[in-house]
């Protein structure tokens, strides 16, 4: 089967029969941007490679046993950080792992806050966009470590200097809508289609603390102009927390139209054979690459390794794009296609390329959006 004929079948799935929702081969992987920051201080690196569980580690395994237990800081929700942690633990049960769940922003302050008092709780973070990796690096927050399974990623998607982060996957989002209010004929095609005042009160997005949502601000006011948020505010969305409360409320008929429709969002409703439908505006979709890294000063260093090792194995990079509270696209370079049968170079991305640019524009996102949702 085609890839195009692949893509039709997921838009016939998702109830969008137009071919205008069906994605369209784009931005190719290989020309996403390296990231040059400045190199931190010099890290310990990693032990030579033996392979457990069907991949190579440069852990000390019986170490890390010993250490019992690693803990995950992730943006991800709650249900998703549980089955990673649950997964990992059924490989390596005499570790015990545990995690912490918070939006990106939210993630970010606790991690400072914590490191700011000299407490160190956190083995592996994980962030929704590159430029809190970045910020992190800058304060030395990572310890450097060189997995073997680096060689299966592109140097574009590791950090700079390699062994801090790794990409581990790419979330991306489009729009949805409630199929139960929205026809697909009348259903918004473009993101200027948002725009339209028929929408007025009937728009939800995802709160400030949301990486993706100000990579969308971003990428979008690249594409139209700083009028284009101007023009939506007038629509008086609705902010949210979670991919999953968002999808939720669409199901529910709460709101018609969601600005900010992730993928993963969209798959697992659309597992629940929810009335959602999932839009790929034809200008692209923001996209930002998750990034996960340990922590400096880890309080299980070995166990640690381990983890990440596990991550960016095929073993766990097929977990995260098959996991109903995951379904993101991998990096990795023989990852496999993701559920649908689509790989990431099949969509169009807007990945942010300047990131001074990108992560000076923060502050002024954070005040736009949280104005815009009546918070300020």
């Amino acid at each position: 089967m085609s890839k195009e004929d692949q893509a039709k079948g997921v838009a016939r799935s998702a109830m969008v029969p137009s071919r205008r929702n069906v994605l369209r081969a784009g931005l190719s992987l290989a020309t996403l941007p390296v990231l040059n920051v400045i190199a931190p201080r010099a890290y310990a690196q990693s032990a030579a490679a033996t392979t457990v569980q069907g991949f190579e580690t440069g852990a000390n395994v019986a170490q890390a046993e010993q250490e019992g237990a690693v803990v995950f800081y992730t943006h991800d929700s709650g249900a998703a950080a549980a089955a990673i942690c649950d997964a990992f633990h059924k490989d390596f049960p005499k570790i015990t792992a545990r995690y912490v769940s918070l939006q990106n922003g939210s993630l970010f302050s606790k991690i400072l806050a914590e490191r700011g008092a000299s407490r160190y709780e956190a083995d592996v973070i994980q962030f929704s966009d590159l430029g809190t990796a970045i910020d992190f690096q800058s304060k030395g927050g990572y310890e450097q470590y060189h997995s073997p399974q680096q060689k299966y990623y592109s140097p574009d998607h590791l950090s700079t200097p390699a062994g801090l982060y790794f990409w581990i996957a790419m979330g991306f989002a489009g729009i949805g809508y409630c199929t139960d209010q929205v026809k697909a004929a009348e259903a918004p095609a473009t993101w200027k289609d948002l725009l339209d005042p028929k929408w007025k009160g009937k728009i939800s997005v995802k709160q400030a603390n949301s990486g993706m949502q100000f990579t969308e601000w971003y990428e979008l006011r690249k594409l139209y102009g700083k009028d284009y948020w101007k023009t939506f505010a007038q629509q008086k969305p609705r902010g949210f927390n979670s991919r999953v409360q968002v999808f939720d409320r669409l199901a529910r008929g709460d709101d018609a139209i969601c600005g900010m429709a992730e993928w993963a969002g969209y798959q697992l409703a659309r597992e629940k054979k929810a009335p959602v439908a999932f839009v790929a505006p034809k200008d692209g979709l923001p996209s930002s690459p998750m990034a996960n890294g340990i922590v400096s000063k880890a309080p299980h260093p070995q166990a640690a390794r381990l983890f990440i090792d596990w991550l960016m194995s095929l073993k766990g990079q097929v977990f995260y794009q098959e996991n109903p509270y995951l379904y993101y696209g991998s990096i990795r370079k023989d990852a496999p296609s993701m559920p649908g049968g689509l790989r990431l170079n099949d969509f169009k991305l807007l990945v942010p390329t300047d990131m001074k640019a990108f992560l000076a524009s923060r502050s002024e996102f954070n005040s736009e959006w949280n104005q815009m949702l009546g918070l300020l």
